[in-house]
């Protein structure tokens, strides 16, 4: 029997999207047992119900609001661009697979977004060379990879509507031109409390911090270690003001002790070796929201 073949917008269609309108979602909520703990759509994906709203949580470390889907199938993503970039494993291999959206990461700190039926015809209406790309996998991302990155930038609170896949308040994107002497001030600012972060780690003074910290956590699962959310106002404003006056708060210090370690499956005791990799790691993840906050940037073409 002869093999099944596919276009590339076929395959990039082929799976089934749970939920393509607020009536799935309400057809899906008939479902739920306890709406207090909400519906799952997968298993890194929840939906709860508030008045007439359907909202969207990733699960797994706590929960994180994603989404909200109103009467009028209007989609609204309230995930921050910092969250999206500490769950984009998850977001970008499988959301299309539950909803109609497809989220590729463009550069870092940069993600785009678009509706799998617009990304679709898009992508059949690419020609490929098949000489070069013989195999569907190859045909497949010549085609996914240039017509996602015509799609929206992403950014926390854009709207689509779900049935359609127009944007209905896409933002137009800034070319981050930076302020020599700005950023002179900023590299000198960040460079001087890394080296005292590295400091303090070479003469064990966040030995005690990181005892405290996995003392607390022995006796939990993983899914319920604290951890800050480097992206809030209350963290990023603790960052920025120790990066600018060359401080070290202790609530600073043990931010970054649990944040150390290879993400959230991390099993062994931090060391102060790992600590100082996540100084490096939050504020490479935060760059562009810490250089604007020190005023590196100059208004650019849009």
């Amino acid at each position: 029997m002869q093999a099944q073949t596919f276009t590339a917008a076929e395959y990039f269609n082929q799976d089934h999207r749970t939920i393509e309108s607020y009536n799935d979602a309400a057809r899906l909520w008939a479902k739920v047992r306890s709406p207090e703990k909400g519906k799952p759509v997968t298993n890194w994906l929840r939906m709860f119900k508030s008045g007439d709203t359907f909202e969207f949580k990733l699960t797994g470390y706590g929960e994180r609001e994603f989404a909200r889907l109103t009467p009028d199938n209007t989609i609204e993503f309230v995930m921050s661009n910092e969250m999206l970039m500490q769950q984009a494993q998850t977001v970008v291999s499988a959301l299309h697979k539950w909803l109609p959206f497809s989220v590729m990461r463009h550069r870092k700190g940069l993600y785009r977004m678009g509706h799998t039926q617009v990304v679709g015809k898009q992508m059949n209406a690419m020609s490929v060379d098949e000489s070069r790309h013989r195999h569907m996998w190859s045909r497949y991302w010549a085609t996914y990879t240039p017509v996602m990155r015509e799609q929206n930038m992403y950014f926390g609170g854009i709207k689509y509507n779900i049935l359609t896949g127009e944007c209905l308040n896409p933002r137009a994107e800034e070319k981050l031109v930076e302020n020599p002497d700005q950023r002179k001030k900023w590299r000198n600012a960040l460079a001087k409390f890394k080296r005292g972060m590295k400091a303090r780690a070479k003469v064990h003074a966040l030995d005690g911090i990181i005892d405290q910290v996995w003392a607390e956590r022995e006796g939990q699962n993983r899914w319920h270690w604290r951890q800050p959310d480097w992206s809030s106002p209350q963290w990023m404003d603790l960052l920025e003001s120790s990066i600018r006056y060359n401080n070290f708060p202790q609530e600073l210090l043990q931010g970054f002790v649990q944040s150390s370690g290879d993400g959230y499956y991390v099993q062994h005791k931090p060391t102060s070796a790992d600590v100082v990799k996540a100084v490096d790691k939050v504020c490479n993840d935060h760059s562009v929201e810490l250089r604007r906050r020190f005023k590196v940037f100059e208004k650019g073409d849009v």
